[in-house]
């Protein structure tokens, strides 16, 4: 009978015994494939984190200090009694709103004369437009050509809107058939074409044909 008991006893630990190590062997699977989720989960979170700090840089440009919008193209008309002054065009303009200045690069200017004077088209490599008084400082390589033939070049010009006029401190030089003047400043009626070199000034003549 006690053999019996002992028989029934160690069978049912042995039932229990291997209950225990299924058991054990599934909390090992459990705990092996929480630690696979744990791990997919971290490396979303680095992927995720890196792709919001990298995809602003790549979409947005970042503006220059000062620098308050960006364009690509800009154009500006200026009229007087419905009567066309001059136009503005620049390849890139990037305006500062405290020093209320526009900085223009690759810069084109028409300004139109009084009748029968014609159109004088100045072109720069860049300009600063100041948008309250309309004044503009051309800047680097600085061309003049009107429509009647002469031009004049300087490396720097400033066009004072009130007055209507070009003028400048640098070394400049006018050209016109037949002739060259140069002379450092310059006083350039933009109406009139009327201009005043103010010293060291030396002139160049040619006959036609030669």
């Amino acid at each position: 009978m006690r053999s019996k008991m002992r028989f029934t006893v160690n069978f049912l630990d042995a039932i229990l015994c291997l209950e225990i190590m299924h058991n054990s062997n599934n909390f090992k699977r459990f705990l092996g494939v929480l630690a696979v989720v744990a791990s997919l989960l971290v490396i979303a979170t680095i992927v995720f984190r890196m792709q919001q700090e990298v995809a602003p840089r790549l979409a947005v440009r970042k503006l220059p200090v000062q620098v308050d919008v960006s364009l690509q193209k800009f154009h500006y008309t200026e009229t007087k009694q419905g009567v066309k002054r001059w136009e503005l065009t620049a390849d890139r303009a990037e305006y500062n709103k405290k020093a209320d200045i526009s900085y223009l690069t690759g810069v084109r200017m028409l300004v139109r004369g009084a009748s029968g004077v014609g159109d004088l088209e100045i072109t720069a490599q860049h300009a600063e437009y100041h948008n309250g008084t309309r004044d503009i400082a051309l800047i680097g390589d600085v061309r003049g050509k009107s429509d009647k033939g002469y031009g004049f070049f300087a490396p720097r010009v400033n066009y004072i809107a009130a007055r209507t006029l070009l003028t400048t401190v640098e070394r400049v030089r006018l050209t016109d058939v037949g002739s060259q003047l140069e002379g450092t400043g310059m006083e350039y009626q933009t109406q009139t074409r009327k201009f005043r070199l103010m010293k060291d000034v030396t002139a160049l003549y040619r006959q036609e044909g030669k």
